[in-house]
This record gives C-alpha cells, sequence and structure tokens, in this order.
C-alpha cells in the first residue's frame, strides 16, 4: 500500500511539473458504468461518475489524473421481507495517454496504474467487509474518443479494463458474484474542456 501511494505521488508531482511547462490541459467530467460491481454489493452492474485532467506535455503525450467513483444498491426479499444493500467504491488512477488530434476528433489511448477503495457492505444500518484489506492496487488500460464541438469544448467516449486486486477474508469465494483479482469494463461519457 505504500509503495502505491509513493507512486500515486511521483506521477502526481510529475502530472503538474508538465502543466507548469505546457498550457495544454484537458478536464473531463461525466457519467460511467461499471460491469461487474467489484464491491459485490450487487450481482450486477453499477454506475456512478468519473472525472480526469490531462497534463499534455506534448500534442500527443500527456500525464492523466482519473479518479470515480460507485454507489451500488441492491435489493432482496428472502422469506417476503424487503432488504436493501449499499455499499461505495472509488478508484485513484494515474498514467500516460497518448492521443492523436484531427481536426475535431481526438482519439486516445492510455494505461493507468492506482488504487481502488471500497467500503464494507451496509446492510440497513449493520455493516460486513468482505475483504481482507478495502483498498486494492489496480491496473487499468483504455481509451476512447473526444468529439470537439467547439474550439474547447467536447464530447468523449472511453472504455477502459481495470483490474483490482482486492483479496477476500479467508482467501475463498464469498459469494456468487465474486472473483478474486476483479475485471472489470468501466464505460464513461461526458463533456471534456481543453485549455
Amino acid at each position: 500500500m505504500r509503495l502505491s501511494f509513493v507512486a500515486i505521488v511521483v506521477l502526481l508531482l510529475s502530472a503538474l511539473a508538465m502543466a507548469q511547462s505546457s498550457s495544454r490541459v484537458e478536464v473531463f467530467g461525466g457519467y460511467t458504468n461499471m460491469n461487474p460491481d467489484f464491491s459485490l454489493v450487487t450481482p450486477n452492474g453499477t454506475s456512478g461518475w468519473n472525472a480526469s485532467a490531462n497534463f499534455k506535455a506534448s500534442r500527443w503525450v500527456g500525464i492523466v489524473a482519473d479518479f470515480s467513483g460507485f454507489y451500488p444498491s441492491y435489493t432482496y426479499s428472502p422469506g417476503g421481507s424487503i432488504n436493501q444493500v449499499t455499499g461505495q467504491a472509488y478508484t485513484f488512477l494515474f498514467g500516460p495517454q497518448v492521443s492523436l488530434p484531427t481536426g475535431r476528433f481526438s482519439p486516445f489511448a492510455r494505461f493507468l496504474l492506482g488504487v481502488t477503495h471500497v467500503t464494507p457492505q451496509d446492510f440497513g444500518g449493520q455493516t460486513q467487509s468482505f475483504f481482507k484489506s478495502n483498498d486494492a492496487f489496480t491496473v487499468g488500460a483504455g481509451g476512447g474518443l473526444d468529439y470537439y464541438v467547439a474550439r474547447h469544448v467536447g464530447i468523449r467516449g472511453q472504455v477502459d479494463w481495470l483490474y483490482a486486486r482486492l483479496t477476500p477474508i479467508g482467501g475463498g469465494d464469498p459469494g456468487v458474484n465474486y472473483v478474486k483479482n476483479r475485471n472489470v469494463a468501466r464505460i464513461s461519457t461526458g463533456v471534456v474542456f481543453r485549455f
């Protein structure tokens, strides 16, 4: 965990240094969907928000800081009673991004490293954690396409693969929707601003 924290700090400081030497910054914010839900709250996917900032060292290469938050909930009815389970999951990712701007279009690809944090599940006021640690080293890779409707405003669509190394308590399978090393697809869309 300490190594992940140090890597994040180094990448963030590098990104800030690049931002000082370049006037090119892209800021994105929008809706995201993750499938499956690696917090184990729901056997299906969950939705939330995704935000990122790309500090460009050149026209084609930059360092991106990417954050997302998810708020899964699941309703089940054992024996006729209705029960609600809720949780939260956050990703904090950093890494290089390569863009190929052509006219109004700017496709990009990136590689990300960072941390995923999941909260214990809330069963109507009672909480329970299924993991040895609620923080996990995370690797991501993906890409997308920006379409600029104006010089500084665009629409983005992106897809990322995330691998969060969450380990269950006891090392076994705590539920039918669990995979030991979580592989998820994250699809995001929203608005990007270019400065």
